[in-house]
């Protein structure tokens, strides 16, 4: 097993953060997540204090469970994503592609931002595009901005992985991208996100997901099999104009 990030902010919530942290370093369950969007026999487990997420692309039912493996928090005693934020987020995680488990050939969403808001309810994400890594982020239903950020990812190493989003309507939205501690992309001053608001903030609410979306339907094959490691995730709500969302986030420097 290569080299792991250490995880620097704790495990619990921390009661000395004025937003609401989820983070796991998987040693013994997902907990506080739970494994949501998949199908048998794709699935999440932990192992050598990893999240491994397996997806199967054999005898696909059209359904979105059975278009990848995802983590979630849900509102206790249910089946529905907790809507941390109204405003503002940070999301941080340590992935690890190894060049035997994934194809070179597919698109796959890593990171998630949701704006629950009809449609497909995606504001932003993080995604692997054969073997680059893209960010995308829209402000309605339809067409995103979609940028490159690395162009070729390194595999068998674990990488770094930073997201902040803010939302707006009002020309104020951020949407920023770290990967192994380098800001890879920034924007200010913009439209992101949709949905109930209150303001410019949502009352409806969003939520992160972290894991496999394999949107791409069309390059299934059957017998074929993606696998992702992610390690040391953190999702941090800042609605309140908290200052410590990327060192809170931020995975560490490799050990």
């Amino acid at each position: 097993m290569p080299a792991k990030y250490l995880l620097l902010a704790p495990f619990l919530l921390d009661s000395a953060l004025a937003g609401t942290l989820y983070t796991a370093s998987f040693t013994s369950s997902l907990s506080p997540f739970s494994a949501c969007n998949l199908k048998s026999p794709s699935s999440v487990t932990t192992s050598a204090d990893n999240a491994v997420f397996t997806f199967d692309e054999s005898d696909f039912d059209g359904t979105r469970d059975d278009k990848g493996v995802e983590i979630c928090v849900f509102e206790e005693g249910t089946s529905t994503n907790v809507a941390q934020m109204t405003k503002e987020g940070w999301q941080g995680f340590n992935l690890h592609v190894s060049s035997d488990s994934f194809p070179t050939n597919r698109s796959t969403i890593i990171a998630q931002q949701f704006c629950p808001g009809g449609c497909s309810s995606w504001c932003g994400g993080l995604q692997i595009v054969d073997n680059a890594l893209v960010a995308e982020h829209r402000a309605a239903c339809g067409d995103a901005t979609t940028t490159t950020l690395v162009a070729d990812i390194e595999r068998e190493t674990w990488h770094g992985v930073v997201v902040h989003m803010r939302v707006s309507q009002k020309g104020d939205g951020v949407y920023e991208v770290w990967w192994d501690g380098t800001q890879v992309y920034g924007v200010d001053g913009i439209d992101v996100g949709f949905g109930t608001w209150d303001g410019d903030a949502l009352s409806s609410g969003w939520y992160f997901k972290n894991g496999i979306y394999a949107y791409d339907t069309e390059d299934y094959v059957d017998g074929t099999t993606r696998a992702l490691l992610l390690d040391n995730v953190s999702w941090y709500e800042t609605d309140s104009g908290e200052t410590d969302g990327y060192d809170t986030v931020v995975p560490g420097s490799a050990s």
